[in-house]
Order: C-alpha cells, then sequence, then structure tokens
C-alpha cells in the first residue's frame, strides 16, 4: 500500500503513521527523519543539505526528491510507504509522481487530516517527544507518568523549539498557502481522503481504517530503462562473422546401358558422348552469390553504425566533473555551518527544559 499523509503540525500525522505500518508492514518515509539520518551518515545529498540548513535555508527540492528516491528504491519499500509530510508544495507532487511512475508503483491515497487552529495550537504547544524512541506525549492531552521521561522507554522528553505560539502560527499560515493546490492536485487523481483529525486518536484512527476499506494497491507496468549505447575503442576492428554456406548435392545421373549384338550382325560404332553431372547449377550459384553479397553488406552496415563518435560522451563526463566540483565546495561550508548549529542548539534547549520544567510545575499548582 502507498500512502500520502497531509496535514498541518501536530495534526497527527505521525500518530496515524505508525499505525499504519503496523497494518501494512511498510516503512514510514518522513523528509525530517531522512535528512537528519543523511546528515549524519554524511552522504552526498546529506552534506549538501547540511550547508544549505546551516545557512538558515530551506532544502531546495532537487535534494529532497533525490533522498526520497532512494528510500523509495530500498528493498523494505518494495511492497508499499507511509510518506509523512512529503510532498510539501505541487511541485514535489508532480516530481513524485514521475519517480513513481517510472517504477510503476502509483500512489493508492493520499489522506488529508483537517484539524481547528486553536486545537493545533494546544497540541504543538504541549508536545514531547522521546529524544530515543520518538514516542510522542503531550502534558494537556497525554501528559507521561514521570516528568521529562517517556513512558516507553525511559528516554528523555524533548520540547521542540519550533513548538512555539508565534512560530506555530507562522507555520500554519504557510501550511495552509501550500496545501490547497497539492490537495487539488490529488483530488483531481480521485485519491484524496478528507479524515476529521479531532478527538482522540482511537477515534481518528477508525476514520482512516473507513477511508481504506477495501482499498487495493495499484501497480502499472514498469516504463524499460534505455540500455547505454557503448562506445567502441579508437582502432577498434569491426567483429566480421564468417557464414557457411552449404551447396545442395548434385544428382548423379545414370549411365545407360549398352546392349551387346550377337550372331551375323553388323556391329556399328557408336559415339558416345560422356555427360558429366551438373555439380551445381547457375540458378544455385547465383542464389549463394547473392545471399553473400546481403550477408557483407549488413556486416558493414553494422560495422558503419558501432563507430559512433564520442563527442557527447567526452561533454556528459565534462558536466557531471563540475558538478563534482560544485558539490564538494558545497559540502564543506555545510560541514562548517554544521558545527555553528550544534552550539546554538545546546544553548537553546537548556533554556527550554528551564522553561518547561516552569510550566509544568505552574499547572500542577492550577491542578491542586
Amino acid at each position: 500500500m502507498k500512502l500520502i499523509l497531509i496535514g498541518a503540525p501536530g495534526s497527527g500525522k505521525g500518530t496515524q503513521a505508525k499505525y499504519l505500518t503496523e497494518k501494512y508492514h511498510i516503512p514510514q518515509i518522513s523528509t525530517g527523519d531522512l535528512l537528519r539520518a543523511a546528515v549524519t551518515a554524511q552522504t552526498p545529498l546529506g552534506r549538501q543539505a547540511k550547508t544549505i540548513m546551516d545557512a538558515g535555508q530551506l532544502v531546495p527540492n532537487d535534494i529532497v526528491i533525490g533522498m526520497i528516491r532512494e528510500r523509495i528504491a530500498r528493498p523494505d519499500a518494495e511492497q508499499g510507504f507511509v510518506l509523512d509530510g512529503f510532498p510539501r508544495n505541487i511541485a514535489q507532487a508532480i516530481a513524485l509522481d514521475e519517480i513513481l511512475d517510472i517504477l510503476g508503483k502509483p500512489i493508492d491515497a493520499v489522506l488529508q487530516f483537517d484539524v481547528d487552529a486553536d486545537m493545533l495550537i494546544q497540541r504543538m504547544i504541549g508536545r514531547l517527544t522521546c529524544i530515543s524512541c520518538g514516542a510522542l506525549f503531550n502534558l494537556f492531552t497525554q501528559p507521561p507518568a514521570i516528568d521529562d521521561k517517556c513512558d516507553e522507554c525511559g528516554g528523555v522528553l524533548h520540547h521542540r523549539s519550533d513548538d512555539k505560539e508565534e512560530t506555530i502560527e507562522r507555520r500554519l499560515n504557510i501550511f495552509e498557502t501550500l496545501t490547497q493546490p497539492l490537495s487539488d492536485h490529488y483530488k483531481q487523481k480521485g485519491i484524496l481522503h478528507m479524515i476529521e483529525a479531532h478527538g482522540d486518536v482511537s477515534e481518528v484512527t477508525k476514520r482512516v481504517k473507513s477511508a481504506l476499506r477495501g482499498l487495493r494497491p495499484k501497480r502499472t507496468p514498469v516504463k524499460p530503462m534505455l540500455a547505454p549505447v557503448l562506445t567502441p575503442a579508437k582502432n577498434a576492428k569491426p567483429e566480421i562473422k564468417h557464414i557457411k554456406v552449404e551447396l545442395p548435392k548434385p544428382k548423379i545421373r545414370p549411365r545407360k546401358k549398352i546392349k551387346t549384338l550377337t550372331g551375323n550382325t553388323t556391329v556399328k560404332k557408336i559415339d558416345i558422348k560422356k555427360q558429366l553431372p551438373e555439380v551445381v547449377s547457375k540458378k544455385t550459384i547465383k542464389a549463394a552469390t547473392a545471399k553473400k553479397a546481403r550477408l557483407n553488406a549488413g556486416i558493414k552496415k553494422t560495422a558503419a553504425q558501432s563507430n559512433l563518435p564520442d563527442d557527447d560522451l567526452d561533454k556528459t563526463l565534462k558536466a557531471l566533473e563540475a558538478k563534482l566540483k560544485q558539490t564538494r565546495a558545497q559540502l564543506k561550508a555545510v560541514a562548517d555551518a554544521e558545527k555553528a548549529l550544534l552550539k546554538a542548539e545546546k544553548t537553546k534547549d537548556t533554556a527550554l527544559k528551564n522553561a518547561l520544567k516552569a510550566e509544568t510545575a505552574k499547572l500542577k499548582k492550577q491542578k491542586k
């Protein structure tokens, strides 16, 4: 099953994505997780993305789409996947359609989670995430049993730095602007399902089940890839095939029997001209000659086609080398920016933890 989850920050996409991965045994693919994993693994795309993020800019579509393409091609995504928060704009949606069309894996359904803005702000202000296992909690609706500790693995709970009221309102405005074209795009394809995401988790899960009931995964033929044209080495001689032409066996004519004359008969001498059998007729020789001429013409044509110019190949190689140099320079800049970002994050996390403890203590007093 190949699914896309669309929804504003805090709409519950991540929670429902975990349910869907367990139900269909398919991986959850999140652009945020992919970016963090690529940066940690220091892949070429990860180093390039890190440079851009450290500069405070949005990661370009081509880098994000490249990561998605690599992730979808892995063996665990053969039976499907859940895209959480991707695509974010219409350009990414069109690029994703092209990739899946080539792979023969079209999207089966798009689930858009609709929640009231005030409820979203409340969810995100109180949202806590486990650093170790990724479990989600909320100070207002689903608080942990022990403050700052995960109920599942005992890991430290983290309050995201962008979960502030002014930041949330700005993110919601951006989401509404970008999401409407996405909704229209998938609505035209007939695969968009609107999910009312208010209420508790179990109620939302029931609505998701209802939307996907009776849905079967789609499959389309994989588009064939064009085989690369191999350019032969310079001064290479074309391969010539020798074909043996079998001629028909000659027909041997039987000799005429000569009758012996006896008695008082005058024997006349008879001139008998020996007629040698025709080993190969003229018609057969002409046919064999024509066949040989056609074969030689085919060999010459193949040899001529194989001597292709390698100007295009040289141009492609030069362009790839230039692009590689540019990428290396960008990756170096990303590495420098990452160091500065880590220092700033440590200082910000300390301040957020202190503020969160004060807010928690205040809530406990109000409950008493």
